[in-house]
């Protein structure tokens, strides 16, 4: 394979690193690694810091603090990991043939790949007076791409962060608890679809450029659409709230109700060296449900079932608004977790003992606006979290 398509091949490998989210992806809050090991079946769960994103009136039935500041998560899809490992054989083969080249392309068309770094610093006290109070910081820096045979591209690239500011309160011996979050909201990146014609326009752009460099006419060559366009950023305010009663002691059964940005939360774009950016998106108000039970619990060991509908307000089809959950404990030491998402197995584990902390899952993330429309729009992701320290 000739040096040009080798460097084709290497650019292919590193906008992976961009990630396209596709519109069908619905996204309500931070995701936690845990909760998506459950199915992301976690609204009537919420009894660890994750309740800080999913339900903050959790917060006021937790049993001791919490607090991590190092935790990194990374995350990848499947269709990354064999596509980085197909174009590693390519390049090694050292062929100047090009047609693996165009068969590999066509068969990555369409699906889309996906890497994230994450980061999820937290504090959460629980009071003896039936309170809890909390503060995190879910980090997400997500990148997802997909190209198209019509030679278009989906892309996404760029931090998604959510800073909640909770507190709860728990009534009729904590069989009714209520809570809510102020939280401030940021987006950042690039969040849209290149067609032809833009891909066309940036190498026209490019073009001119070069061949204007050292020349008056350098001025002119700045007038056509550049990636700096497309770029968004904002940062916002936005409100948060929860609901969890549990009628009877037996076996727990818990309601849980969380709306999520009251009123929709809009983001005011920023500022950089005096240009402003495109805001991004309004974060749209979600209404979400579930219902948990633990069935068997006996000494330090227990399992857990859940159901939760999400996003019941917005126009977003029911197979993907439908998670389904189960775990098995240990006490705090271990925990097994797996459940259904969208149609799609999850499954994971946490591992806890002294300042080790050790949290993996594997899901799928339907990108297409019914859930199982299309194989090449599922998208199977792996994600492992480590607590290093505290």
């Amino acid at each position: 394979m000739g040096r040009f398509a080798g460097l084709v091949l290497a650019a292919a490998a590193a906008s992976t690193y961009a990630s396209a989210a596709s519109a069908g992806e619905l996204r309500w809050t931070h995701f936690g690694v845990r909760p998506l090991a459950m199915g992301n079946a976690y609204v009537a769960v919420a009894d660890d810091f994750n309740a800080l994103f999913y339900n903050p009136a959790g917060l006021a039935r937790l049993k001791e603090w919490d607090g991590e500041l190092i935790n990194p998560m990374l995350e990848v899809s499947a269709n990354t990991v064999s596509g980085a490992s197909d174009i590693l054989d390519l390049v090694n083969t050292n062929s100047s043939d090009v047609t693996p080249v165009l068969n590999l392309l066509e068969s990555y068309a369409g699906k889309p790949q996906h890497f994230a770094l994450g980061l999820t610093p937290h504090l959460v006290i629980p009071t003896a007076s039936g309170m809890g109070f909390g503060f995190g910081v879910g980090i997400d820096l997500s990148a997802t791409l997909a190209f198209h045979r019509d030679i278009s591209g989906d892309v996404k690239i760029g931090p998604d962060i959510l800073v909640p500011f909770s507190m709860a309160i728990s009534f009729l011996e904590n069989r009714l608890s209520f809570g809510g979050s102020l939280k401030v909201a940021m987006k950042g990146g690039v969040d849209r679809e290149f067609s032809i014609n833009d891909i066309q326009a940036f190498t026209s752009q490019a073009k001119a450029s070069e061949n204007a460099a050292g020349t008056e006419s350098a001025a002119s060559a700045d007038t056509g659409p550049k990636l700096d366009d497309y770029i968004e950023g904002g940062v916002g305010v936005g409100v948060d709230g929860g609901i969890l009663f549990t009628p009877i002691k037996t076996m727990s059964p818990t309601l849980g109700v969380s709306i999520t940005d009251f009123g929709g939360t809009p983001y005011k774009k920023f500022d950089i060296n005096g240009e402003a950016l495109a805001a991004p998106k309004a974060r749209l108000p979600s209404v979400n449900t579930g219902v948990s039970l633990k069935p068997w619990e006996s000494g330090s060991q227990y399992v857990r079932a859940s159901v939760d509908a999400h996003a019941i307000n917005q126009p977003v089809h029911y197979s993907k608004k439908f998670n389904v959950g189960a775990e098995w404990g240990y006490g705090t030491i271990i925990k097994v977790q797996t459940g259904l998402h969208q149609g799609e197995l999850t499954g994971g584990f946490e591992f806890d003992v002294f300042l080790l902390s050790l949290r993996m899952v594997t899901y799928a993330e339907q990108l297409g606006t019914i859930a199982g429309q299309d194989e090449n729009l599922r998208d199977r992701r792996y994600a492992m979290q480590l607590k290093l320290l505290i």
